[in-house]
């Protein structure tokens, strides 16, 4: 493990929450890592999950018909169980996510079902989505999501388990309590990853530092980011990839604002001709009198 934690600037390291940076550390090379984290996930909802191994597969979701859209996730595991767990990182558009999440579910749910095996017999399908704010306005740092019944909130089934998690609202908790122990950034191996992945935003450098120095794994990882962050090619590649993401929401934006114009536009003649119907009556009336 790299020595010296102290002595990285951090500010010339890729950021992790851009998917491309995600998917290296944690799709790629080593396991060890994306072990780590989902066994952070769990823990923190105090699920009894532990992963020892897993597989990362094709991240694509088929599409069903020609109309439909074809998904790519960031990163797509297979337990040893069969399970299947799609974790995907959101830096923007957080408003159909939950949509966006449940459709990939519903996607990914039954795909390796084979023929004229039981229904039950189908493993489950877990999402953990790391979005950049809240998708409810919870300002919740984890959630997670079952089907359960409605009057005695028993879970119904464990074939959907979606988590969702708020690093916008982890980040301004940390910066507020000037480091992690409070509410629910206590010091869990989450809240330690979760500092890792954010640590672009986070003003106390120290703080990722330290954990660097007291979680092998996070340790590991950060000395792997910064090699990463040093290779000129995969520095482009992201680069690229940031641009991408930019332009793209710019579109997003500049579609969003022209919509909003169109609507004020629409609003403003609506009262424009109910003032005119006002008008037209009162000449009506007047004439009646008449």
């Amino acid at each position: 493990m790299m020595n010296g934690f102290f002595d990285i600037d951090f500010s010339k390291l890729m950021d992790m929450r851009v998917d491309y940076a995600f998917k290296l550390i944690f799709g790629t090379g080593t396991p060890l890592f994306l072990i780590s984290l989902l066994n952070a996930v769990f823990a923190n909802k105090k699920i009894p999950r532990v992963i020892e191994s897993l597989t990362v597969v094709n991240p694509y979701l088929e599409k069903s018909s020609e109309e439909d859209k074809l998904s790519i996730l960031d990163i797509r595991a297979k337990l040893d169980d069969g399970s299947v767990i799609l974790i995907e990182m959101h830096l923007y558009n957080t408003d159909e996510l939950k949509y966006k999440t449940i459709r990939s579910w519903a996607r990914a749910y039954g795909e390796w079902l084979k023929p004229n095996e039981a229904y039950s017999s189908q493993p489950p399908v877990i999402c953990v989505t790391f979005a950049n704010g809240s998708m409810d306005g919870s300002q919740k740092i984890h959630k997670c999501c079952k089907i359960k019944d409605i009057d005695d909130n028993t879970v119904f089934s464990d074939a959907l388990e979606l988590h969702y998690i708020d690093m916008e609202t982890f980040v301004k908790t940390i910066n507020e309590a000037g480091g992690i122990g409070k509410g629910e950034t206590e010091e869990t191996m989450l809240a330690n990853w979760l500092a890792f992945i954010t640590e672009k935003d986070i003003k106390d450098k120290t703080i990722i530092k330290n954990i660097c120095e007291e979680q092998e794994e996070i340790g590991m990882a950060v000395s792997d980011l910064v090699k990463l962050s040093e290779d000129m090619i995969i520095r482009h590649a992201y680069a690229r990839r940031q641009d991408d993401v930019m332009l793209y929401n710019k579109r997003i934006s500049d579609y969003e604002h022209r919509i909003e114009t169109a609507e004020s536009e629409i609003e403003e003649k609506d009262a424009e001709i109910e003032q005119l119907r006002l008008q037209l009556a009162e000449l009506r009336s007047q004439l009646a009198e008449k």
